[in-house]
């Protein structure tokens, strides 16, 4: 008895990761059926918030004897995110003109009876924008979860390959550059454009550092090919390769289903880009770091909340990430006793979305990472941050520090 109930919980903690991968192959079912939804987005996630609360935490580590099974993961993953988007522009390829994109139609007919000509006849603009969001989420995952972990995956040219795949389909391929060679090592400083600032609101902060994404990644290319005695614009650029990706999946979807599916594409491709805004908002969140010092365990606030564990692939236990890089995401161990996230990720995500709010429930957290993490220097330095804050629990703690500054002095 004891043998099976260890039989199913290994295997449990093996599926659990898998969350992504059935959402996945789910959102291409939903394209092909052209699902008449019965439950709205919003029920949708408030129904994923009330899972990521009634999970709770777990800070337990864990040993995995068959890790190639999150490999093998890893890859079905892109091959759902190809033929969902293959999935959504034969939606508007078929909506443009009648066709059926490589025969997609033909091939589910063949293959299971079900007519899907039928099924999209009547598509109207409410079918393609729930089409969107489906793309969006699945593009989504696959450039910002899944490919943020095979991006890491830095000495496998398969890997890389893929996730830069993923972030083609979804327009981020300078991701794969600018994370694993800008984030990692400038996070916690003004270079770093996943480090939200102290009072910035997300809003602010998916306007400041979207540019400052294809700065730092064009930075960081052109320095690797001077090196390597490269002229910046030539074909060994690996950005503008990606661009010229980018623009191929832009033309293809204008060639088979004219301007409006290139708008509806468009759009995804902006939700997609200000999700992952939101989503490395609060990862970092007023953290300060002084450049070119190590990275350390309080540059980032860590979660141990098992949805968040489970559907970003580990990427709630940051700390462990952000202290080495390279490791696997099952590898990554859990980090208690420092800077804790102030909920799960969807929880927080929603949270940010009311800056007001965000703050409030942040500013307690920053003044005692201020006090119990900081380092003198980063302590001076988040004092300073404080005051321009705009905050008034920051502004008043800053206040008072310096006033107790001066005493000293005096």
């Amino acid at each position: 008895m004891n043998k099976t109930i260890d039989a199913v919980l290994s295997t449990f903690n093996y599926l659990r990761f898998f969350l992504p991968l059935l959402i996945g192959f789910g959102a291409f079912y939903l394209l092909i059926i052209g699902a008449d939804w019965s439950l709205t987005a919003l029920e949708v996630f408030l129904a994923i918030l009330a899972i990521e609360f009634i999970l709770g935490n777990n800070s337990k580590d864990y040993e995995y004897k068959y890790p190639e099974i999150f490999v093998g993961m890893m890859y079905l993953f892109m091959v759902s995110t190809v033929i969902t988007f293959w999935a959504y522009a034969w939606i508007m390829a078929f909506a443009h003109n009648g066709s059926d994109l490589f025969s997609l139609a033909a091939l589910i007919e063949s293959l299971t009876g079900f007519d899907m000509i039928a099924a999209h006849q009547q598509n109207n603009w409410a079918d393609f924008f729930l089409a969107t969001v489906l793309l969006s989420s699945i593009s989504g995952i696959a450039a910002l979860a899944v490919g943020h972990e095979l991006s890491h995956r830095t000495q496998e040219p398969v890997s890389v390959f893929l996730a830069r795949l993923g972030g083609m389909l979804s327009m981020f391929t300078y991701y794969a550059i600018e994370h694993p060679y800008g984030h990692h090592f400038n996070v916690g400083t003004p270079e770093d454009s996943s480090t939200a600032m102290r009072g910035e609101s997300v809003f602010a902060y998916f306007k400041r550092t979207t540019r400052q994404d294809y700065g730092t990644a064009w930075g960081i290319e052109k320095l690797r090919l001077g090196k390597n005695g490269h002229e910046a614009w030539s074909a060994h650029n690996r950005l503008l390769r990606g661009y010229a990706a980018e623009a191929s999946v832009i033309v293809f979807l204008f060639i088979v289903s004219g301007f409006a599916g290139v708008f509806w594409f468009m759009l995804a491709v902006l939700n997609t880009h200000f999700t992952y805004k939101l989503g490395t908002y609060g990862q970092h969140y007023g953290i300060v770091r002084v450049p070119d010092t190590p990275i350390d365990a309080h540059h980032s606030w860590d979660s141990s909340n098992r949805f968040t564990y489970w559907f970003s692939n580990g990427i709630g236990r940051h700390v462990d990430h952000h202290l080495e890089p390279e490791k696997e995401f099952w590898e990554l161990k859990a980090y208690t006793e420092g800077p804790q996230y102030l909920q799960g990720y969807m929880a927080s995500i929603v949270l940010s979305t009311v800056p007001a709010l965000w703050h409030k429930l942040m500013a307690p957290k920053l003044l005692e990472w201020d006090e119990e993490w900081a380092s003198d220097d980063e302590r001076a330095i988040a004092m300073e941050a404080n005051l321009n804050s705009g905050v008034p629990a920051l502004i008043e703690a800053a206040e008072n520090n310096y006033r107790q500054l001066h005493s000293k002095a005096s």
